[in-house]
């Protein structure tokens, strides 16, 4: 086996072919947004990690599209553990990207989202991303280690937001290399 065959068989293997298939999402305002409620907690689950997008979140899926997309900031590139989704191969996703972190977060790192402001997210509704659209805000509280946390609930889990981003590994890797030591500032 040559170096080139070597090579397309390994991309195949990194990088298959897959259909794109959109998971159902419920975007119900009424059940998913409650301004009050995020006002009393002051936003504790976009203080632990910026929420992640789905495909459908953007028109288009091409490396010129995206690039411009993530050229405004505030859209980081993430790589999740294959052991976090119970797979044999990690994926790489786009989320809202963390206060000081690199727009190629692939540590999956945890820190305050980078749209948290004290009035809120800087996106309205519509705009936000699918895993905080579909956040679902709950006045429930549990406790860790004594702190109180509260039962707020996503429908659009990491699981479901790494099969919908499998599909388009090669080009979010293609993004992450052309990223990958780009300082760029949030435009928001």
């Amino acid at each position: 086996m040559n170096k080139d065959e070597f090579s397309r068989l390994f991309e195949e293997l990194m990088y298959p072919t897959l259909p794109y298939r959109s998971i159902s999402k419920d975007y119900s305002a009424s059940k998913n947004l409650n301004s009050e409620i995020c006002a009393e907690c002051g936003g504790e689950c976009c203080k632990r990690c910026g929420c992640h997008f789905s495909p459908d979140d953007f028109q288009e899926i091409s490396f010129n599209f995206l690039k411009k997309e993530l050229e405004k900031g505030y859209i980081s590139i993430d790589f999740v553990d294959g052991e976090m989704i119970y797979q044999e191969f990690g994926v790489y996703i786009l989320r809202a990207r963390n206060q000081n972190a690199p727009i190629v977060d692939l540590g999956y790192k945890r820190s305050a989202c980078i749209l948290l402001t004290a009035k809120g997210c800087k996106l309205d509704y519509e705009h936000r991303p699918t895993g905080g659209r579909l956040l679902i805000p709950s006045n429930e509280c549990y406790s860790i280690f004594g702190v109180a946390k509260r039962k707020c609930n996503s429908t659009y889990s990491i699981e479901k937001c790494c099969y919908e981003w499998k599909p388009h590994q090669k080009l979010l890797h293609n993004l992450a290399e052309y990223f990958k030591n780009k300082e760029i500032p949030c435009s928001l």
